[in-house]
């Protein structure tokens, strides 16, 4: 599982075959893989990186005269799009239910149903591809956009009412469950670390882990390389502590249920000091999660549970 949350990233692999079309369609190629920078590496990485709806883009973000753009495929982590491209009349169009729009590069005039609207900035071709402005995707899609200057991030989103309402509510599982959607920003000051040594498809895994009765922080674990600690503000999920994992025995400060030192950190450590834990882990294979209670001493109860459809969170019995 590579892209967080996993849960959503399985729902769009349903889609691909469709942005594999439009990418087909509107690249001459594809482009590079956005850079990966380990933390000594960071403060000299100047090149941009965007989230939508908490994906990580697939193509380079780009910036021209203080205009940030994406992918236009990109939209597909926004919703059920699809697109194509007229070579002839060299126009761009996207449909989104009984919706059709029209855009021409380096043109701020568009068409929504025939009806002509503007645009803040208009899009533009790169290397053949076509790139929407940030701003235009806010206004046009109704998709709320947040720039992170210090981390070089974008952050493009649709808030949902039912995960706000899943996670205000009273069910514990399904609270958890809804605070893995958030949007999720950063607060690091920098770009993030990446996962160094990624698995392969079959053996990718993210845990997740929550202090005993609660939902409003939680630590991911990629791949047992890549540690993140979150914690919920105002209806966002707020990033503010990475490591990257070695294969060295060690601990990680009084995080117990690290069991390797780690090659790169960035943010404020937090603490897991006199606190009991609870870890997810869901196997696509198995359709099933395992959970594990455990504090410093060890594991005070495990198993594993069918999860509801498309979720990854199950309740742990006994849990205080």
């Amino acid at each position: 599982m590579k892209k967080t949350p996993e849960s959503t990233g399985t729902r769009w692999k349903q889609k691909k075959w469709k942005v594999m079309l439009a990418a087909s369609i509107l690249t001459a190629g594809a482009a590079p893989a956005l850079y990966t920078p380990s933390v000594a590496e960071a403060a000299a990485v100047t090149k941009p990186a965007a989230y939508i709806n908490n994906m990580p883009a697939e193509y380079d973000v780009v910036i021209r005269q203080g205009v940030t753009y994406i992918a236009l495929t990109e939209l597909q982590f926004l919703g059920d799009y699809t697109f194509g491209y007229d070579n002839k009349t060299k126009q761009i169009s996207i449909k989104a239910g009984s919706d059709k729009y029209v855009l021409t590069p380096n043109s701020k005039t568009m068409t929504k149903n025939g009806q002509k609207a503007s645009l803040s900035s208009a899009p533009i071709l790169v290397k053949g591809k076509a790139m929407l402005p940030l701003r235009a995707i806010g206004e046009t899609f109704g998709a709320q956009v947040r720039w992170n200057q210090a981390a070089k991030e974008a952050y493009i989103y649709n808030t949902n009412a039912s995960v706000v309402k899943d996670y205000n509510g009273s069910d514990l599982t399904a609270e958890r469950e809804a605070a893995l959607q958030l949007p999720r920003f950063s607060d690091l000051g920098q770009p993030r670390l990446q996962v160094k040594e990624p698995l392969g498809p079959v053996d990718a895994s993210t845990v997740y882990i929550f202090e005993q009765g609660k939902k409003d922080r939680f630590f991911t674990i990629q791949d047992s390389d890549l540690v993140s600690y979150y914690t919920i503000t105002n209806g966002s999920a707020v990033l503010k502590w990475q490591a990257n994992l070695g294969k060295e025995a060690g601990t990680v400060g009084d995080l117990f249920f690290i069991e390797t030192k780690s090659t790169a950190e960035v943010g404020t450590r937090p603490s897991a000091a006199g606190k009991t834990l609870v870890s997810f882990k869901y196997s696509l294979m198995l359709e099933e999660t395992a959970y594990d209670l455990m504090n410093k001493s060890g594991s005070v109860k495990s198993g594993s549970a069918a999860p509801a459809k498309g979720k990854i969170i199950v309740e742990v019995p006994g849990e205080k």
